[in-house]
């Protein structure tokens, strides 16, 4: 079995991530030794700060394809996007191409500030429903309303939870570690990834979260979790 990543920011000069065409080479290289077969490159689109056009996220991806299939055999490479919904019509920014859904599905990654009041969360997750698009919330962990359990369950009947490979292992601090745990053990999630952005602090690497996912949940969750639910997103079905 391989592994699907829906979630690295290896678009170099777009946003936070890959800062030079040598780093996302190296990103390429970290993921396929890792046993990655599939990214979805998600740059952030963050108005004001990122907004990276269709034409720029296609032509970068078209690129990383040449390279992939060069240097590393049977990594696909997708187009996607992070999208932060403010305060602008969501369907909008899809269909004039402001912001892509995940590997042209209907999925919708999306993102908060880490102290989003959970009122507002719930209500741009139902705008993407109402929409027509699936939302998905980027690391979950990471945001406060996600401390309610309630909050979490309630978020997860309408929407997917992704959570990082990371934050699983403990590197990104006491607290994330914490709820992605919990949210795990309730069997809120979705799809683990890894939020790559580099070589070093957050590289594209998802081996040893999974190795860490079947031995305390079994084999056929982590499977779940690392191949079966990301593939539903590249066939755009339903999970």
């Amino acid at each position: 079995m391989y592994y699907i990543d829906i979630h690295n920011h290896i678009l170099y000069g777009v946003d936070d991530g890959s800062k030079s065409p040598q780093t996302t080479a190296q990103m390429l290289q970290i993921a396929y030794e890792d046993g990655i077969r599939a990214i979805i490159c998600t740059p952030h689109f963050l108005p004001g700060q990122y907004e990276p056009s269709k034409e720029e996220r296609e032509i970068r991806v078209k690129h990383l394809r040449g390279v992939s299939e060069k240097f590393f055999p049977g990594l696909q490479l997708y187009e996607g996007c992070e999208y932060f919904p403010s305060s602008r019509n969501i369907a909008d920014d899809v269909e004039e191409g402001r912001c892509g859904t995940l590997a042209g599905s209907k999925y919708l990654l999306t993102e908060f500030s880490p102290n989003t009041p959970g009122y507002w969360i719930e209500q741009r997750l139902l705008e993407v429903v109402s929409s027509g698009f699936w939302p998905i919330v980027a690391h979950a962990e990471r945001y406060a309303a996600f401390d309610n359990a309630d909050f979490s369950f309630h978020i997860a009947s309408f929407s997917y939870i992704q959570v990082n490979a990371n934050s699983i292992l403990g590197n990104a601090g006491a607290r994330e570690k914490k709820v992605a745990k919990r949210l795990l053990s309730d069997y809120l999630v979705s799809f683990i990834a890894s939020d790559a952005h580099g070589t070093h602090l957050r590289k594209p690497v998802l081996s040893e979260c999974a190795k860490y996912i079947e031995t305390h949940y079994g084999t056929e969750r982590m499977e779940t979790l690392f191949y079966k639910n990301p593939k539903a997103i590249l066939e755009n079905k339903r999970i």
